[in-house]
């Protein structure tokens, strides 16, 4: 059985998958409101590499994201910020990552674009200043001339309007209707709380006893991101939309972009039937125990034909 909706939210917009998981971890860092050092190390370790692999309209998504958050990783703001200006703008606009040293050897090394762009960001820094003057440029003494002198030099970014408004309508969406109808919460909270958890071993261990599935099945199901065989697995456990959203962002990060997304998600996973999901799952259980027959069946047909050999 397929799931059109699922495979469109798979391969969503056509993107790659460098971009769908720049993207998603991207995301899912900046609705955590309070990241540890760790969250940013794993998100900076993951997406530096990612870059060069990734559409300049991900790379600029990703650059405007970040460039309000004062706990950004360095190294992934940095890299952002040399990138071409049209994707680095809004980093050298207003990331609080970014101290005085950090722009004035942008300025140096990238030229006149950056300096424009850092050109808008209010400062009073003489070092910066000098630095800017030097083009000589026109429209960055424009811009010069029109930003007003900072009192004090602004040490962090406050959290944006638009990121709390829709963090505030992803919690509302999920918990509108859906709380209260898993059929086995406390099967649910412990596959959140390892998932959350980022306990892998552990979710992969409750995940294969509910469904009383093998390793090798349970790592083929969960793979590495959304998919159909998944959320068909979740329904057959009768766990809610709520609980099931909450168990993919443990595991993948944020794998809803916005609200479209989100939305399209919910309903479809609502119009799973589950007793045909289990029904899917009982087939996936007869494949591995037919597999696991046949397996056996060829040990022991070369046990019995080395025992021909040394008896011959």
């Amino acid at each position: 059985m397929k799931y059109p909706e699922f495979r469109a939210l798979e391969d969503r917009n056509g993107g790659s998958k460098a971009d769908d998981l720049l993207t998603a971890s991207i995301t899912a860092f900046c609705c955590v409101a309070r990241p540890a050092k760790s969250d940013a190390q794993q998100l900076e370790d993951l997406a530096v590499p990612l870059l060069p692999l990734t559409s300049p309209r991900v790379r600029r998504h990703a650059a405007a994201v970040l460039s309000e958050l004062p706990h950004a990783p360095r190294r992934l703001v940095m890299a952002l910020a040399e990138d071409d200006v049209d994707i680095s703008a809004p980093i050298l606009l207003r990331s609080p990552v970014l101290k005085t040293a950090d722009l004035v050897d942008i300025i140096r090394r990238k030229g006149l674009g950056h300096a424009r762009a850092i050109a808008r960001r209010a400062t009073t820094d003489p070092l910066m200043l000098d630095a800017l003057h030097s083009f000589n440029d026109p429209a960055l003494e424009r811009t010069l001339a029109f930003q007003p002198p900072l009192e004090v030099e602004t040490v962090a970014a406050p959290e944006s309007e638009h990121l709390r408004e829709t963090r505030q309508a992803l919690r509302e969406l999920m918990l509108s209707s859906d709380i209260g109808q898993s059929e086995d919460q406390v099967l649910a909270d412990r596959l959140i709380d390892a998932a959350l958890l980022d306990q892998t071993t552990t979710f992969h261990k409750e995940f294969a006893e509910a469904l009383n599935l093998g390793p090798d099945n349970t790592s083929r199901i969960i793979g590495h991101g959304l998919n159909a065989e998944l959320t068909i697995a979740f329904a057959s456990l009768g766990l809610s939309a709520e609980a099931t959203h909450l168990i993919l962002t443990g595991l993948f990060g944020l794998v809803h972009k916005d609200l479209h997304s989100l939305r399209l998600f919910v309903q479809s996973y609502r119009q799973i039937d589950q007793e045909k999901a289990r029904i899917t799952v009982s087939r996936w259980k007869l494949q591995e125990n037919s597999q696991a027959l046949r397996e056996k069946l060829r040990e022991m047909a070369k046990d019995v034909e080395n025992t021909a050999r040394k008896v011959s």
